[in-house]
């Protein structure tokens, strides 16, 4: 069966920089990786994070055979992923400038029939089947957590406050294992498509479908940047698309549907109708994408955080002895 991979990557409208990065690789006929990456930490900060969390990912990937690979591809991801992890912390000790600096990932193996996926952070991967779009990746974010409890509404989440705030991410903090999605088995014509939340935070999930299902995948990658510009460009734009085959002639009429996202396979919780935290956008117009950041300190390196915390001492001590002052004043100097 032809596969096919296909990629574009665009510094969008809002920003300086590209702080996006993105791999690719065909190690055989039947076997396809690829990795996306958003990189945050301000100024040069953010592309020398992703820039690493790609070329550790790939550097891995050349240091193993591709057996080895086969036969435990999600032992692979994760070992790649903290690979990744630890470089960005490694570099970020070693220059004061990047100390603040992450990155999201996204990556997957193809191979032969099966699709194997691993993320940090809120870059997606999706699949697209039968004229169907569904998440593969549930966002690592503060609102995301707040849809899972059931008090934000899904289609809210793009536009609340706390869409940018990172629960998880490479480099920022102490992280766990990467979450991984549930194998997904291929079927002729399936696309699995990864980006940066410079995509998906512009474009629904059904715009996004209806391009990959009625364009060439080569066209569709680059149509698809070009509408995230054109929706705002608020952030940098990547897109990786991976063909398991050619679509049927009739995909082009296929109606096209959000179906439910894979992980989201188990019961979750309904919306309620007064959530504990209220939030409801009336229209899209008044929302726009949040910067992205990570939630609490960088990684478990005590230098790091106490550096974050040394101007807040003088701060401290000066109104200790403020206090103490008051304190001998009141009960001495008065006499009381």
């Amino acid at each position: 069966m032809k596969h096919g991979i296909h990629s574009h990557t665009d510094i969008g409208r809002m920003r300086e920089e590209n702080q996006d990065s993105m791999g690719t690789r065909v190690l055989a006929d039947d076997f396809t990786f690829l990795v996306v990456a958003d990189g945050m930490g301000g100024y040069a900060g953010g592309s020398v994070a992703s820039s690493l969390v790609t070329s550790t990912m790939l550097s891995e990937l050349a240091n193993v055979t591709v057996d080895a690979f086969r036969e435990n591809p999600q032992l692979f991801l994760r070992t790649a992923i903290l690979s990744a992890n630890a470089a960005v912390n490694k570099e970020a000790r070693a220059n004061h400038e990047l100390r603040d600096m992450g990155s999201t990932v996204v990556a997957g193996a193809v191979i032969n029939d099966h699709a194997y996926i691993a993320h940090v952070g809120d870059s997606r991967a999706y699949l697209l089947r039968d004229g169907f779009i569904r998440q593969i990746t549930e966002d690592h974010t503060v609102v995301q957590d707040l849809v899972r409890a059931g008090y934000v509404n899904p289609e809210d989440a793009v536009y609340h406050p706390s869409s940018g705030i990172l629960t998880r991410c490479l480099g920022q903090m102490d992280m766990p294992d990467p979450t991984f999605a549930e194998v997904i088995l291929l079927l002729p014509g399936d696309r699995i498509l990864c980006c940066s939340d410079g995509l998906s935070g512009m474009l629904e999930d059904d715009e996004i479908a209806e391009v990959v299902f009625h364009e060439p995948p080569e066209d569709a990658v680059n149509l698809l940047v070009n509408l995230g510009n054109e929706a705002g460009g608020f952030d940098n734009i990547t897109v990786v698309l991976f063909s398991f085959g050619d679509l049927p002639e009739a995909a082009r009429n296929w109606p096209i549907r959000v179906g439910t996202p894979l992980y989201r396979e188990s019961l979750m919780p309904r919306t309620i109708d007064e959530p504990t935290v209220p939030f409801k956008f009336a229209t899209r117009d008044k929302a726009k994408l949040h910067d992205t950041m990570a939630m609490g300190t960088a990684s478990g390196d005590p230098s790091r955080s106490g550096e974050r915390m040394a101007w807040l001492w003088p701060i401290l001590i000066g109104l200790a002895i403020i206090s103490i002052g008051l304190f001998v004043w009141y009960f001495i100097g008065t006499g009381s």
